[in-house]
């Protein structure tokens, strides 16, 4: 069976969605606007329920994704538009594909070829282009699920008191009293699956005060 997408439908019939037509907005491509109308569109096509948040934190804020959504499953959408350079590219590829369930790059034209080389397969890519002063989305390769996430680094995502009560939860919590955050995803990720970390983060996050009225 196909993963869900936060928003709600399947890889396979979002593709199907966006080829059909372009995704279409009044802006200019550059990092900004680019942002602006993704966002717009996201906010139109997500899951009930589902949360965007801008530049979220990954690997302990050592990298932050341009945009994220959070529901069943953990998206993030990378922007570098035609203005940008692709130098950081290699190493939010690779923290990026630590954490993240669907990946997908939004570029402008002059990138879509060198990028394609660098991105793993799993990776989406849409080309955001200026069609008479409009933006437009379109999609070359749709994101497929993240084959090898990594447990630490996903648990990483939670707070502190959100790691003592997910372990706990499931009895995995003695002798963790006064443990760092540290010690506690350590734990998570020595004791529990990754798919059971991956639904604890999503839930987790999702029920966080304050962050679906500033998603």
């Amino acid at each position: 069976m196909a993963a869900s997408l936060p928003w709600g439908r399947t890889p396979e019939a979002f593709r199907e969605r966006l080829g059909g037509a372009d995704v279409t907005y009044g802006a200019q491509v550059n990092d900004r606007d680019i942002r602006t109308a993704l966002r717009a569109h996201l906010e139109s096509t997500r899951l009930s329920g589902a949360i965007i948040r801008d530049e979220l934190g990954l690997c302990l804020g050592d990298t932050r994704v341009d945009l994220a959504v959070i529901g069943h499953t953990l998206a993030g959408f990378e922007i570098k538009s035609d203005r940008d350079r692709l130098d950081r590219l290699p190493g939010q590829i690779d923290r990026y594909s630590r954490v993240l369930d669907f990946a997908t790059l939004v570029c402008g034209p002059r990138h879509e070829a060198k990028a394609s080389a660098m991105l793993p397969a799993w990776w989406g890519i849409w080309v955001a282009d200026d069609r008479d002063g409009q933006i437009t989305f379109q999609p070359i390769r749709g994101a497929s699920r993240n084959p090898s996430p990594d447990p630490y680094t996903v648990a990483q995502l939670l707070w502190r008191d959100e790691a003592m009560a997910a372990l706990r939860l499931r009895g995995l919590h003695r002798g963790l009293s006064s443990a760092t955050r540290f010690r506690l995803w350590e734990r998570m990720a020595d004791t529990m699956s990754i798919d059971e970390i991956q639904r604890t983060v999503h839930a987790a996050i999702m029920a966080r005060p304050g962050w679906q009225a500033c998603s």
